[in-house]
């Protein structure tokens, strides 16, 4: 039985080839992966054709170190299928850094092992490599010592839950290194996220932890330790020590709801959401996005929010709204002015796919609602 997999929209694939063995492989990879483009790479020693034209194949006529570095910009992932050492000349001048380079893997022509080449974690060349194995019934090549060992990894973590970590590149170093060498590291989940705890001791309470160095805590609060100490009211646990050793993940996993006045002021918006999160302990890094009723699109205060918190303001469509305000409360005078009967409520409830956790609340001229989208 063959399996298509279908990438999404935000997912492109390159497939590079070279030779006429490693062309019929790309094209047949390309009949299994939807939507990803085969460049063959033709010149003057392997004289490559191309005998049916296709919107995702191209013929290429530049040398392989010029579409490489055009690859680097367009695409997620690149699959070359060649010698590894071609490979390894031909990308190392555009490698930047595992958080902003492409996911690269490595085929031979007959495509018996397929290699996670670079950025295996962050980029997803490690995932994609076991997927497109399966695919053609390769056989995987990762070597990354949190893989090669069946743990888990931190930067992984961050990247299933879209979190924030401080010190991102060095907190990862270290908590990875560790679970290598299998020291403890512990793991302390706030909240119902799903990860993958392979390797870390997986802790109930924050209490008996002074032989643990590292403490992976996952929480979207601002002040963790206040609802925490409030959760465990008999716990004995010394928080100056513990703040040392701990490590905050912060799930994007909030979505804020705006409704306000028309030239709302900039500053008071922002004052209002800031005065929100601190009442509901929220921290600001766990927002994903905020949102606001479509006739709101060039509303000046809202999107200078967006960009001070650098995250996607999305729009609701009234018809969208009308269609869940009846469940919210109702006001004739925003029926009146915009066509709902409410915005905030709406927009974080459609958002968050129908997940309110915090009603409206009204400051001056403006309400402010927040939904959790589940991880």
């Amino acid at each position: 039985m063959i399996r298509i997999l279908n990438m999404s929209t935000e997912v492109n694939i390159a497939i590079v080839c070279i030779t006429e063995n490693g062309k019929n492989l790309a094209l047949k990879i390309q009949t299994l992966i939807k939507d990803s483009h085969v460049h063959i790479v033709s010149n003057k020693q392997n004289k490559l054709q191309l005998e049916n034209e296709s919107k995702n194949i191209f013929l290429v006529k530049e040398k392989l170190s010029v579409l490489t570095e055009k690859l680097f910009k367009d695409y997620q992932y690149i699959l070359f299928i060649m010698a590894t050492g071609i490979v390894v000349r031909v990308i190392a001048p555009y490698i930047v850094s595992k958080f902003s380079d492409p996911a690269i893997m490595v085929t031979d022509e007959k495509g018996e092992n397929v290699i996670s080449l670079l950025s295996g974690h962050m980029g997803g060349a490690n995932e994609m490599t076991k997927r497109i194995s399966e695919l053609i019934n390769a056989n995987p090549v990762i070597t990354t010592a949190t893989d090669v060992n069946k743990k888990s990894a931190l930067d992984m973590i961050a990247k299933e839950l879209d979190a924030h970590i401080d010190d991102f590149r060095d907190n990862v170093k270290d908590v990875n290194a560790m679970l290598v060498n299998n020291q403890d590291v512990g793991i302390y989940i706030d909240g119902k996220y799903d990860v993958d705890t392979r390797g870390f001791k997986v802790l109930a309470n924050l209490e008996n932890t002074d032989s643990i160095a590292k403490i992976v805590v996952i929480t979207n609060k601002n002040d963790f330790f206040r609802d925490y100490i409030d959760k465990y009211k008999d716990s004995c646990i010394n928080q100056k020590q513990l703040e040392e050793k701990i490590i905050k993940v912060i799930p994007k996993d909030i979505v804020i709801g705006i409704g306000c006045r028309r030239n709302t002021d900039s500053d008071l918006l922002k004052e209002s959401l800031d005065d929100l999160l601190k009442r509901y302990n929220i921290h600001i890094k766990s927002i994903k996005e905020i949102g606001s009723i479509d006739i709101k699109h060039d509303e000046k205060a809202i999107i200078d929010l967006a960009e001070n918190l650098s995250v996607p303001f999305k729009t609701v469509s009234t018809n969208e709204i009308s269609k869940v305000d009846y469940l919210f409360e109702k006001s004739e005078f925003v029926k009146k002015n915009v066509g709902v009967y409410c915005v905030s409520e709406p927009v974080a409830y459609i958002l968050s796919k129908g997940n309110l956790i915090i009603e409206k609340h009204k400051y001056k001229g403006i309400t402010i609602s927040v939904g959790r989208v589940s991880k």
